[in-house]
């Protein structure tokens, strides 16, 4: 199964005080990078939608940004699938969409790939459920057509400001159930601190924005 992959990177980080969250560490690590790297093992392709990272040319990602940018997932994602669609390659048979900031979700992707490689063609898609049962639309492999038929049936503008879990409504979703921390996120200081993010320096919040 040809994968390719989208990572989400392009949220305002309110509850962080507006630190951008693709670039808290983890070691010498940022979480973007992180993400990259466990998505690049899976994919063919990786695009980040988000601000300009230069970090993503070194590890092979590819990069573009939603308009207007902090308009949400959603059209984060059509973006990234435009950006995929103008890479000049055949259309993979599945997009691993992965939100910036689940340090831990490298140990899921594996399961995803599985499951969506074995389940039959009624199946478009296979989604993380994390131990308290809630399902993650930002870490899951969808089947390229259909993620594209989804996308379509909106606007541009009624793009703006989507959830993910409206876009992807129509979608028959196989669960997928997450080791316990494979899909916890960043969104607020607490969460940094137990997941063992720490703020970057001055000069690399800056390159993030």
């Amino acid at each position: 199964m040809v994968i390719d992959a989208v990572v989400i990177a392009g949220g305002r980080s309110s509850r962080l005080g507006f630190v951008p969250k693709a670039s808290l560490l983890i070691g010498d690590e940022s979480l973007l990078e992180r993400t990259v790297t466990a998505a690049l093992a899976m994919s063919r392709n990786c695009v980040v939608v988000g601000p300009p990272a230069p970090t993503m040319s070194a590890l092979g990602a590819l990069t573009t940004r939603e308009e207007p940018p902090f308009s949400g997932p959603a059209a984060a994602l059509a973006a990234g699938m435009r950006r995929l669609a103008s890479a000049g390659m055949n259309p993979s048979d599945a997009v691993l969409v992965l939100a910036c900031d689940m340090p831990g979700i490298a140990a899921q992707l594996p399961k995803l790939v599985a499951q969506l490689d074995s389940a039959s063609d009624e199946i478009d898609g296979a989604i993380s459920v994390d131990p308290h049962g809630y399902h993650q639309p930002l870490a899951a492999l969808y089947r390229y057509h259909e993620l594209t038929q989804a996308v379509s049936e909106f606007t541009d503008r009624e793009l703006i400001g989507l959830s993910m879990r409206a876009l992807i409504t129509s979608l028959n979703l196989l669960p997928v159930a997450a080791p316990l921390g494979a899909t916890d996120d960043v969104d607020s200081w607490e969460d940094a601190a137990r997941l063992g993010a720490t703020e970057p320096p001055s000069e690399a919040k800056e390159g993030a924005r």
